[in-house]
């Protein structure tokens, strides 16, 4: 169990934030000097500007250089979206009490927000090959699977096996970037699903994210919109909103002068608000009114309270995730242009990524041929 849970909320106590967080809400992504990423992405505008010429404006599908990846596949990244589940659906599949347990899910989900854009800064993870997998363990036998299943859009299916728990459903990887080139907006079309050994499911829709400031300024992720926590059996809904407000070019223009004008100043973008719902059917139509039972709020980036008891934070520590001695062939672990770059041999890598995907068109064609 978390040792944060439980321990009271003080309002004006100052909670530790993530050393990347931004002074104004988000992730800090461009803190270092990345001039050279700036240029290769510059040599990359004709490429993305071709594929919004003809309508497509997912980037997820352009083949990244070395210099602007890091030594980690999108298998692995996955990993980062369950660093937390060991312990807090571990806990929840012990517990009988319903609101309890989805008080935990709802901490499960916000916790592990941060991991994979703190661990990538402005860099993009390794694309996979179509078969490309990823198995990996905790020392309490939590067990995360994997395999990247195609490539446009690029999908991912994966299963993770705990004590009395297990999570399973696809990742869709939807990235658009604005015309204008300035921010990009990255979305996973499918939801997630928690299944506890007593039956109860629980879906999930996972939250959106925005870059702003790609080519100039701070360059700083946020969390978009919100996202729904349910489980139908138990009749709760669980319903997390962000702080961060998406504006258009006419919107941040008013709301500057507004700003200007009240100086007032804008709370933090990565507060995170929490409304757990118990659903009531009122006629045979199954119309459903509700009320809330649980609220909570925090920082995703921070810490995070229900009911006046902090259950996670930033500083908490986690175990990490190893790779077992029955690695398959296919796992993205023998990657040999990731091995390359971790020996800081990226001249190596490049050509290694190089064949890489040139053998991945050529599998794809002959998947073509074959329909």
């Amino acid at each position: 169990m978390n040792t944060s849970w439980r321990q009271k909320f003080e309002k004006d106590k100052q909670y530790p934030r993530h050393p990347m967080s931004h002074k104004n809400g988000g992730v800090h992504m461009n803190q270092e000097d990345d001039t050279k990423l700036f240029q290769v992405a510059g040599a990359m505008m004709k490429q993305i500007g071709s594929k919004i010429a003809k309508g497509d404006f997912n980037l997820a599908t352009i083949p990244k250089p070395i210099c602007l990846t890091a030594p980690l596949t999108c298998n692995e990244c996955l990993l980062f979206d369950f660093d937390y589940t060991n312990l807090y659906l571990t806990e929840a599949a012990k517990c009988r009490d319903a609101l309890r347990r989805i008080q935990l899910v709802v901490v499960n989900e916000i916790a592990y927000l941060h991991g994979t854009h703190t661990y990538l800064r402005s860099l993009a993870p390794i694309d996979p090959m179509i078969g490309e997998t990823c198995h990996r363990i905790k020392e309490d036998g939590t067990e995360f699977y994997c395999e990247f299943i195609k490539a446009d859009p690029p999908t991912t299916l994966y299963h993770v096996i705990g004590d009395g728990w297990q999570v399973y459903g696809g990742e869709v990887v939807l990235a658009e970037i604005h015309p204008t080139f300035s921010q990009l907006i990255g979305r996973n079309l499918k939801p997630k699903y928690i299944k506890f050994s007593d039956g109860k499911i629980y879906e999930i829709s996972v939250p959106a994210m925005i870059i702003n400031g790609l080519l100039k300024g701070d360059r700083v992720l946020n969390k978009l919109d919100g996202f729904v926590i349910k489980c139908v059996q138990d009749k709760l809904e669980a319903q997390i909103n962000f702080s961060y407000v998406y504006e258009d070019s006419t919107t941040k223009i008013k709301n500057k002068l507004m700003f200007w004008s009240q100086q007032q100043q804008k709370p933090l973008s990565d507060l995170v608000d929490v409304k757990i719902n118990k659903l009531i059917n009122t006629d045979d139509d199954n119309n459903n009114q509700s009320f809330t039972v649980s609220t909570g709020s925090g920082s995703w980036l921070s810490y995070f309270e229900i009911d006046g008891d902090v259950c996670w934070r930033i500083d908490d520590s986690i175990s990490q995730w190893e790779k077992p001695s029955n690695l398959i062939p296919s796992d993205s672990a023998f990657r040999q242009d990731k091995i390359l770059m971790l020996k800081g041999q990226d001249d190596a890598a490049q050509i290694a990524r190089n064949s890489i995907e040139k053998q991945g068109q050529k599998d794809a064609n002959q998947r073509k041929r074959r329909r």
